[in-house]
Parts: structure tokens; sequence; C-alpha cells
């Protein structure tokens, strides 16, 4: 028995679909003109029944033209952008998260395309570079973001709890922005806590600043009644950005500078770059919304290093200038001189000339305790950076016999930086300080990273 093609299956089913849906428009046809209503027509302009509407346009956000919002995203003659009138945040179909700034909805994709617009563009000076640097060091402090880039409306609730714990620190103790955004009593004692503030106002405040719209309390967070209570912790960690710079277009702000993680132990490691994106935003009382944020590790690159000398290889082990930079804490550079090396030098060459801030040293043998214990490492240095001299002193580190190699760098790196960036190729490192270890008097660095 033969089979009813498929095209044939399908046309079938078309007609019956055209037969139905001709009738559902006939009845709809016949009850409009009973109850007296004019259909508008495809192409007729419908500006008198705005006009009857009594202004309701006016009273409504203004939507921009997708095509508009496609310039600005810089996405002409790609899909154009969805548009909302509900300030809130969603998850787009294709899974990406979203964020809305006005009435405009932006993707993960979105905000790193406008990231990577930005940083190709030339730095500016806002007249608004004091708020957006304290909405930044929020971002940063609360060590919220990574590699992998963080939405901030869409966070999960305890990221978003550390982020609004930063928000009301800088409402009690920041800049004249966020000064008094809100009441904040710091001597009620209804509750055990650092104070009390209003719910109502927090989640006002808190949308404002990262556009947060479904406020639930997380971590130490504690609603009571109508307050919510405060808590301020010491000694956490935190992230700074130095050497802030701004990026500017007609839709976004962009902070954006190398960041280092430290804490009161005088750690300190280089985070990479921090990229933070703003939303201009009339809506939010500062002008602006966090949008989102990552971090990109960018290390200035070295093709070759050069060293006045360096200790001869010992058994399976080597301690050439090329360990400074191969990024295995398990090899280190000794300087090859008698005693502990004070007048060597290293220097690292670029690929190009390119803007450098500063210079990350992990000071001593990493590979173990022992080897850290056993030889020497820098007290002082000078540092070319390509014409610009710093001298500087560096701090000493410490370590345990429990600490892994991770743990050790983290507690013996220092940096040294210029209070502006430089243009250069070139980096050269004299030793004007250093100590002998308890066996050794080989002054050893495990790793120099330009930044």
């Amino acid at each position: 028995m033969d089979h009813c093609p498929q095209e044939t299956i399908f046309e079938r089913k078309l007609q019956k679909m055209k037969k139905a849906f001709m009738k559902i428009m006939g009845i709809l046809l016949i009850a409009a003109l009973l109850a007296g209503c004019a259909l508008p027509l495809p192409g007729k302009d419908d500006s008198e029944t705005a006009e009857q509407a009594g202004g309701a346009e006016d009273e409504a956000v203004q939507k921009p033209s997708a095509r508009d919002v496609a310039a600005l995203m810089g996405k002409t003659g790609q899909e154009e952008p969805d548009l909302t009138e509900d300030a809130s945040a969603e998850i787009s179909e294709d899974g990406d998260s979203t964020e809305y700034a006005g009435t405009m909805i932006f993707t993960e994709e979105d905000c790193e395309n406008a990231i990577e617009r930005l940083l190709n563009s030339e730095p500016v000076h806002p007249a608004n570079a004091e708020l957006l640097k304290e909405m930044g060091q929020m971002v940063t402090f609360s060590k919220v973001i990574g590699a992998y880039g963080e939405i901030f409306s869409q966070m999960d609730d305890m990221k978003k709890a550390w982020l609004r714990h930063q928000i009301l620190s800088a409402v009690v103790w920041g800049g004249p922005a966020f000064q008094d955004a809100i009441d904040v009593d710091l001597s009620d004692g209804r509750y055990e806590g650092d104070g009390v503030v209003d719910v109502k106002e927090a989640e006002s405040l808190f949308r404002d600043v990262y556009g947060e719209e479904n406020f639930r309390p997380a971590g130490s967070e504690r609603v009571v009644n109508t307050d919510l209570v405060l808590s301020f912790g010491d000694g956490d960690p935190w992230v700074i950005v130095e050497h802030m710079q701004f990026f500017e277009d007609d839709t976004f702000f962009l902070l954006s500078g190398p960041a280092f993680y430290e804490d009161n132990s005088g750690a300190s490691e280089y985070e990479g770059y921090a990229d933070i994106l703003l939303a201009k935003n009339p809506n939010s009382r500062f002008g602006v919304t966090l949008l989102y944020g990552r971090y990109r590790v960018v290390y200035a690159p070295v093709v070759s290093v050069e060293t006045s000398s360096e200790l001869p290889p010992s058994k399976d082990k080597t301690y050439s200038g090329d360990n400074l930079v191969d990024g295995n804490l398990a090899t280190a550079w000794a300087e090859g001189v008698p005693g502990t090396g004070v007048g060597e030098t290293v220097t690292l060459h670029l690929d190009k000339k390119r803007p450098v801030y500063g210079i990350q040293i992990t000071n001593g043998y990493m590979a173990s305790y022992d080897l850290y214990t056993k030889n020497g490492m820098l007290t002082a240095v000078s540092v070319d950076f390509g014409g610009k001299t710093v001298e500087a002193e560096i701090p000493e580190g410490y370590g345990y016999e429990e600490f892994s190699q991770e743990v050790l760098a983290e507690c013996n790196r220092s940096r040294i930086e210029l209070d502006e960036p430089v243009v250069t190729d070139t980096v050269t490192v004299t030793i004007t300080g250093a100590k002998k270890g308890t066996k050794y008097d080989d002054t050893c660095v495990t790793e120099m990273y330009l930044y």
C-alpha cells in the first residue's frame, strides 16, 4: 500500500488551518462592526488613536528604536536587541543572562562586546569619576567577580549579599556620593547588630546601584519586621584596583585597571585587570547602574630574559632567568656571583613597546619551605622602567613548613609601581639589598611579572 507523500499531508493540514483562521477572522470582523469599532488597516496612521488615549504615551517610558539601540551596541546589521518597559532582569531564551538599563536589555555577549569596544577607545576623565570609582570599589572589595564575568543583578544570593555589604558600608563610611543615600540608624539597640535601615529604602538603593529586583536576604543579612539589620565585619581580605582608567560612550561607562588581592597579613597577589561596566541610567539616583564585571589576566608579554649572572645547573635543577617567567613555582632564578648578589641585574624584554604600570616579584625560592629558608632573598631593588627608575625595599615575607607552594608564594609577593604608566619594551631590576639563607647565600627569585 502506497503512503501519502509528506508534502501532501502538510498541504492538507495547511488548508484546514487556513479555513479555520478565515472563519475566526470573519466572526471577529462581524463582532467588531456590530460594536461600532473601526479596526486599523495595515499601514494606516494610528496617531489619532494614540491622541485619544489621553497622553498615556507621555507617561510611559519612551522606547528608543531597535535600530538606535543596535547602533549603540555596535550591532547594526545584526539581530536587533529586545526592548521592554520592565525594569527587572530575566533570562533570555538562549540562556544568557540579561540586564536592563532604562528600557534596554543587555546580554553577557553585549556586555563583553561593549567592553572590548570601549577598551579600544581613548580613556576619558568623566565629571563623575569619584562616583564611578567608588562603585567599582564596591565590586572589587566584595570579591564577586572572576574570569568568567558576572551580571550583577543575576548573581546568586550570597554574592549579592557580599555586594550589598559594601554598598551599605559606603553609605556609612564612604564618599559624598553614597553617604546618607538612605537613613542608617547606628544607635538602634532593638536587634543584635551594628545598625538598621528601612528595608524598602535599602531595596530602592540596591535597585539603583546594581539593578536588584528580587531582594532576598542571604548570609548574615537579617530582615526583622520592616528593618534590615546591619552587621559590619572586620578583617576580610579585599581586592583593590590601581591606576583605574575610565572609558565612555553613549550607553556605558567602563572602569579598568590592574587589580590586586590583599589582606591584613600583607599578602598581595595580582588578579588581572578588572573591567567593570556601568550602564547610564536616568532612572537611578546616581545616573548609572552597575551592570557587568570580570577579571582578565593580562601580563606584559616577556619574550626573553637577560641576567648578569646565574647559578650553574645542579643535578636536575636549573637557575636561569627564564625560570622567572615560566609560571612554575618550583623553579627560580639564582644569581651566580660570590656573596648575596648585590649589583646583579635581571632585564625583561617585551615583545614591543607597551604601557607598563609595575612589576610583581615573588621573592625567594618557593619550591619548598626547606629551600625557602635555606636560600637567600631580596631586601631591596632598583627598577628601571625604560628610563624611569624606582628604588624600593622588598617587604619581608614569611612561611611555615605546612605551607603549600601557592600559599608560600602569596606570603612573599610584592609589587613595585609607577605613579603613571610608561611605554617601554625593557625593564631592568637591579639587586640593591639581599640577605642570605640559613645555608646558602645565593639570592633566589621565583617570579617576575610585568603588568
